[in-house]
């Protein structure tokens, strides 16, 4: 029987200046405020506004940043998951959640891609731009396998957690400072 992993941490090497190119580039598009619709963050019909508190804005697939974390998933997926997977789902997320109150309560990522609808979503990624240092509260918390036990997660800067996209996760309410990550979600076929 195969055992798939809850999730997988990479330090990834990056450090604050390359970090900081990354906010450079993405603070020229304009942020916008997050938006779930019905609880998942696609195809929702009705809009909830308790359920997230962030900005943000998207980076095409083939961006160079995009890439990179590409290279994280399916490195991940080869050693770890093993899971039938071919492409991006959806556009590379650059999200902030700046000051108290901001967060992103529980939910799962899985979903139909927006990009190609026989792509559904099996493994996210998280890429932290931020140093932890730089705020309070905002950790990232995975609901273990069964969703018995949560683990607590406070990534270093440039660090990446790859997770499937079924699992249950959460960033935790922000008590002051700035967190910035980069999201994506890498899917294939329907699960089987």
């Amino acid at each position: 029987m195969q055992t798939i992993p809850d999730y997988y941490y990479i330090p990834t090497g990056i450090d604050k200046d390359v970090a900081d190119l990354i906010i450079k580039q993405c603070s020229k598009k304009e942020l916008i405020s997050s938006e779930v619709m019905d609880g998942a963050p696609v195809g929702g019909s009705n809009l909830d506004t308790t359920l997230r508190v962030s900005e943000q804005c998207w980076l095409p697939t083939d961006h160079w940043i995009a890439g990179m974390m590409k290279h994280w998933i399916e490195s991940a997926n080869t050693h770890y998951f093993h899971y039938d997977i071919s492409k991006w789902s959806d556009q590379i997320q650059y999200t902030v959640y700046d000051g108290p109150g901001s967060k992103y309560n529980w939910h799962t990522d899985i979903c139909t891609s927006t990009i190609d609808n026989s792509v559904v979503r099996k493994l996210s990624i998280s890429l932290l731009l931020s140093d932890p240092s730089e705020y309070e509260g905002g950790e990232f918390q995975v609901m273990l396998a069964g969703d018995t036990k949560t683990k607590t997660i406070k990534p270093a800067l440039g660090d990446a957690v790859i997770f499937p996209s079924t699992a249950r996760h959460r960033v935790r309410r922000l008590k002051s400072g700035k967190r910035i990550s980069l999201v994506g979600w890498y899917g294939g076929p329907a699960f089987r």
